[in-house]
């Protein structure tokens, strides 16, 4: 299996349905105290559309965010400025990204850090992460050890709402699964129906590696860092706090 820069993903119509589709996945509140209790200022890298980024500006909080994909980051300028909020907003991958200062508070949720294609792009990813972390600061990993077998049970069901008065879906197509390389490929299909009938559609590669809870916390180790709190979350969700300092 081979994959694409996820930027390439998120982009046009996936960009357009991912939050609407989304409802749910994300704990703003949990965010939010994270950031309360580790300090500001905070990153959000793969901040996408702005779920949860959006919630913590709102509650006072100085945080900044990172992603690879412009339409998903226009998308977030834009719900900002509706909601009467200052962003700032980076575009870079999370392989390679810089900032100029550093953050007490550091996250990556809803289990985008499986979008990394390798162990090798997960350790470059951890050394940028070390260049912008406060020696203090803390880091929060939202790991998802996805199944493709629960996944291909899913395979033909579509998760439906109604947005903007048109009808939107996303379902998968197809799971393909390299025990391996430990990558998963979902295909997805996302459409969206006008109140007229029109069709607009579009399929997608959704690329992730499966890192078992284990091996993610061996390599954190391997690249500097020190476990803090490994727990699991009810969502599935395995929440990995690492730091630095000592």
């Amino acid at each position: 299996m081979r994959v694409s820069d996820p930027s390439n993903f998120y982009t046009g119509l996936v960009a357009e349905l991912y939050e609407p589709l989304a409802s749910g996945i994300s704990d703003s509140d949990r965010f939010i105290r994270f950031v309360v209790e580790h300090g500001e200022p905070a990153l959000e890298i793969c901040c996408g559309t702005g779920l949860p980024l959006l919630d913590l500006l709102e509650a006072g909080l100085d945080v900044e965010g990172v992603d690879s994909s412009k339409d998903m980051l226009d998308i977030c300028a834009a719900k900002a400025s509706k909601r009467g909020l200052s962003v700032t907003l980076h575009r870079a991958m999370m392989q390679d990204f810089k900032m100029l200062r550093r953050f007490r508070s550091v996250y990556i949720a809803n289990g985008s850090i499986t979008l990394l294609p390798s162990d090798s792009d997960l350790k470059q990813t951890l050394k940028t992460i070390i260049e912008c972390l406060d020696p203090k600061g803390i880091v929060l990993f939202d790991l998802d050890v996805p199944n493709a077998n629960e996944l291909r049970r899913l395979v033909g069901k579509f998760k439906e709402t109604e947005y903007d008065g048109c009808r939107i879906r996303v379902g998968i197509t197809q799971v393909d699964w390299s025990e391996k390389d430990s990558e998963l490929i979902t295909k997805l299909r996302y459409e969206r129906v006008s109140p007229l009938g029109q069709v607009e559609s579009v399929d997608r590669d959704w690329f992730r590696k499966v890192w078992s809870v284990d091996r993610f916390c061996e390599l954190l180790v391997d690249s500097g860092f020190h476990l803090v709190e490994v727990e699991r979350l009810n969502s599935g969700i395995v929440q990995v706090k690492t730091g630095v300092g000592h």
